[in-house]
C-alpha cells in the first residue's frame, strides 16, 4: 500500500515538473515569438559585437530570428520586451565610450613607440656622432684653459 502512495506521489511530481516546463516552454515561444524580439536579439549581437568584433556567425543568427518572428499581442510583454532593448541600447553605449578611448590610447601609444624605434639614417647617424665629439673636443678644451 505504501509502494502505492509513493508511485501516487511520484506521477503527481512528473506532472507538475512537465507542467512547469510546458510552461516554459510557451513563455519562451511568447517571447520569441513576439514583435520586438528581432529588435531584441539585435541588441544583444550588437553588445556582443561590441566586445567580439563583427563575426559573421553573429549576423547570420540575427537574420534567422528576424525572418522567423511572428506578432504576439500582450502590453505587459510589449512594456518588457521595449524596456529591455532600451536597457541594452544603453549597455552597448556605455561600453562603446571606454572602448573608443582605450584603442585611441593604444594608437597614441604605438605611434610613440614607433617614433622611438625609428632608426635613424647613416648620415644623420654620423653628424649625431660628430657633433658630440665636437662638444665633448670643446669641453675638453675648456678643461685645459
Amino acid at each position: 500500500m505504501e509502494s502505492k502512495g509513493n508511485n501516487r506521489k511520484e506521477e503527481e511530481e512528473d506532472q507538475c515538473i512537465s507542467a512547469d516546463e510546458d510552461e516554459y516552454s510557451i513563455f519562451k515561444r511568447t517571447i520569441a515569438c513576439h514583435a520586438l524580439y528581432p529588435i531584441l536579439v539585435e541588441s544583444h549581437l550588437n553588445c556582443l559585437k561590441l566586445s567580439l568584433g563583427d563575426n559573421e556567425d553573429i549576423e547570420s543568427v540575427a537574420a534567422d530570428i528576424k525572418l522567423n518572428s511572428s506578432v504576439a499581442n500582450q502590453p505587459d510583454l510589449d512594456q518588457f520586451m521595449e524596456a529591455y532593448c532600451m536597457t541594452l541600447n544603453k549597455l552597448r553605449e556605455a561600453m562603446e565610450e571606454p572602448q573608443q578611448e582605450s584603442i585611441a590610447f593604444i594608437k597614441n601609444m604605438h605611434s610613440q613607440l614607433a617614433e622611438l624605434m625609428e632608426i635613424p639614417s647613416s648620415t644623420s647617424l654620423s653628424q649625431e656622432v660628430i657633433d658630440i665629439k665636437h662638444m665633448s673636443g670643446s669641453i675638453d678644451e675648456e678643461k685645459k684653459n
